[in-house]
C-alpha cells in the first residue's frame, strides 16, 4: 500500500513539518511505502497564479506524486482559524475529478492553541468531501503543539500510540475502500 503523507504548510520551521514525519514512520512500521508531499516544495511561480493557465513541472510532479497513492494523509496546521492557503492552492492544482474522487483521505490537525486543529481539518475535510474523497472517521488533533516536540522529535507517548492507531485504521479503510473498488 502506497500512502501519501501532506505537509500542509510551507512555512519555514513549521512543526507539522516534524510531525509529518513521525505520521510517516507510523505508516513504515506497517510495511506501507510512503511518499511525503510537502507544499515547500511548490515552486515560486506556482504561488503567483499563472500556475492555473499551466503548471510548472515541478508542480506537476508534485501533483503526480500524489495521485499515485493508495490514501492520502493529511497533516494540517491551523493558521487563523482555518488551514492554510498555499494547502487550498495545492488542491486547486490537483486534476477534476481523480485527484480526491474516490481517494482515501485521513486527517491531523495541529496548532497551538486550545482547538487543536478541528477548524482547520473541518474545513478542508470539507473541500475534500466536496471532491468525492472516501474520509476516514478517527481525525486526530494536537493542541499546544509547542510542548509535543523536544530537539526536533515528538516527545509524547501517549501521542506517538495516537498516530500509530490511526495509522492502523486508515490502512485498513485503504484496504476495504480497494476492495470495494475492484468488486471483491
Amino acid at each position: 500500500m502506497h500512502i501519501v503523507v501532506v505537509c500542509g504548510t510551507n512555512r519555514d520551521g513549521a512543526l507539522s513539518r516534524l510531525l509529518t514525519q513521525e505520521v510517516a514512520e507510523s505508516y513504515r512500521r506497517l510495511d506501507c511505502t510512503v511518499d511525503l508531499v510537502d507544499m515547500a516544495e511548490l515552486p515560486p511561480e506556482t504561488l503567483s497564479g499563472s500556475a492555473y493557465q499551466e503548471q510548472p513541472k515541478a508542480t506537476a510532479a508534485l501533483v503526480e506524486r500524489f495521485l499515485k497513492s493508495d490514501g492520502a494523509v493529511f497533516v494540517i496546521p491551523e493558521y487563523n482559524g482555518s488551514f492554510p492557503g498555499v494547502l487550498k492552492l495545492f488542491v486547486d492544482m490537483l486534476p477534476y475529478p481523480e485527484g480526491f474522487d474516490n481517494r482515501p483521505c485521513a486527517f491531523i490537525g495541529l496548532s497551538a492553541g486550545q482547538f487543536q486543529g478541528l477548524r482547520a481539518v473541518e474545513q478542508f475535510q470539507g473541500v475534500a468531501g466536496y471532491r468525492n474523497a472516501h474520509l476516514f472517521p478517527r481525525r486526530l488533533f494536537i493542541g499546544d503543539s509547542y510542548s509535543k516536540f523536544v530537539d526536533g522529535k515528538l516527545a509524547d507517548d501517549e501521542l506517538t500510540d495516537r498516530l500509530l492507531k490511526q495509522a492502523e485504521g486508515f490502512a485498513n479503510f485503504v484496504r476495504q475502500i480497494g476492495e470495494k473498488a475492484n468488486g471483491c
